[in-house]
């Protein structure tokens, strides 16, 4: 893989070094995000400016959203009603200091109807 664009997912977190080891990476784009740390790896792909990462959330690194703007995306409240379904990345917010965990309750996923009487168990054995 040459080009990666993950720019405005609203990712937070440390950026996964694994990526930035990516043997072919030419452009990495990570902007508009809520990264809060970048390691040894991808420092070196920053300097090189292989990685545009303007707009997230990390200290040390110019360009950076305000203190502001990553305190309130990291203050909210963020759930998933259903973690299987992968619906809303990331599911959980787990920088959020003010989440009780009563506050979010699980639910499991229905299983899904059946599409055809042909998929029923045999009613009749022989």
């Amino acid at each position: 893989m040459q080009i990666l664009n993950l720019r405005a997912n609203e990712f937070y977190g440390p950026v996964p070094e694994s990526v930035c080891r990516l043997p072919n990476l030419m452009n990495l784009t990570l902007s508009d995000n809520y990264f809060t740390q970048v390691g040894p790896e991808c420092r070196k792909l920053i300097k090189r400016k292989v990685i545009a990462i303007e707009k997230n959330c990390i200290a040390g690194v110019p360009n950076q959203r305000s203190y502001s703007e990553c305190e309130a995306f990291f203050s909210r409240k963020v759930t998933c009603p259903n973690e299987k379904s992968l619906n809303y990345v990331p599911c959980k917010n787990v920088y959020v200091k003010s989440l009780e965990s009563n506050d979010i309750k699980s639910t499991v996923a229905a299983p899904p109807p059946r599409s055809y009487d042909a998929l029923l168990p045999h009613k009749f054995r022989l």
